[in-house]
C-alpha cells in the first residue's frame, strides 16, 4: 500500500512538470536581444551567459549583468556598466546556444531523487529506538520518508528550476 502512495505521489509531482516549447531555428543566428550562452575558449575557458546588445559584422556585445530569480532570491549582483558589458569577436566564437526558456524537469526529478533518499534516511533513522534496534525498525520510516522527500524535493526542485539551450548558427 505504501509502495502505491509513493508512486503516485512521484508520479503527480513528475506531472505537475510544464515544458515551456521554445521555436528552435537552428538555421537562423541569434537577434539582439536574446538571451545566449556564447562558448569563446580563446577568451575563457566557461561560457558568457547574458543578452546581446549589439551585434555587428565582427563584434558582438553582451549584458552579463542580468539579474535572475531562483527561489525568490535574486541570484546575482547588479555590476558597473564597465564590469557587465563584454565585447567578444565573432571570430573567437566557436559555439552560441539561445536560451529556450525556463525548464523545471531536470531539477523536479533530481529533487524528488534526492529528497527521496534523504527522506528515506531521516524517517528511517527517525523510526529506531534507543534500546536494541534493529534493520525492520529502520525500514518501518523508510516508505514514509520515501514519500515526503520526493515531494519537498520535487517542490524545491521546481522553485530552483534551470534553463532550456538550444543551439544556434554562429554569426559570421
Amino acid at each position: 500500500m505504501q509502495s502505491r502512495i509513493l508512486a503516485l505521489v512521484i508520479a503527480a509531482s513528475v506531472a505537475c512538470i510544464t515544458k515551456v516549447d521554445a521555436q528552435s531555428d537552428t538555421a537562423r543566428g541569434p537577434e539582439i536581444g536574446a538571451r545566449v550562452r556564447v562558448f569563446a575558449p580563446d577568451l575563457r575557458t566557461d561560457r558568457y551567459i547574458g543578452r546581446i546588445k549589439s551585434l555587428d559584422g565582427s563584434v558582438m556585445v553582451l549584458d552579463t549583468g542580468e539579474v535572475r530569480t531562483v527561489l525568490g532570491m535574486e541570484s546575482g549582483p547588479i555590476l558597473v556598466d564597465q564590469f557587465r558589458r563584454v565585447t567578444i569577436r565573432l571570430s573567437t566564437i566557436q559555439a552560441i546556444d539561445v536560451s529556450g526558456g525556463r525548464t523545471a524537469r531536470n531539477a523536479v526529478v533530481r529533487g524528488a531523487v534526492f529528497g527521496a533518499l534523504a527522506g528515506a534516511l531521516l524517517f528511517g533513522l527517525g523510526s529506531m529506538p534507543e534500546v536494541n534496534p534493529d534493520a525492520n525498525d529502520f525500514m518501518r520510516g523508510v516508505p514514509v520518508g520515501l514519500a515526503v522527500g520526493a515531494v519537498g524535493g520535487a517542490i524545491i526542485g521546481f522553485g530552483v528550476g534551470g534553463e532550456r539551450w538550444v543551439p544556434a548558427r554562429v554569426p559570421r
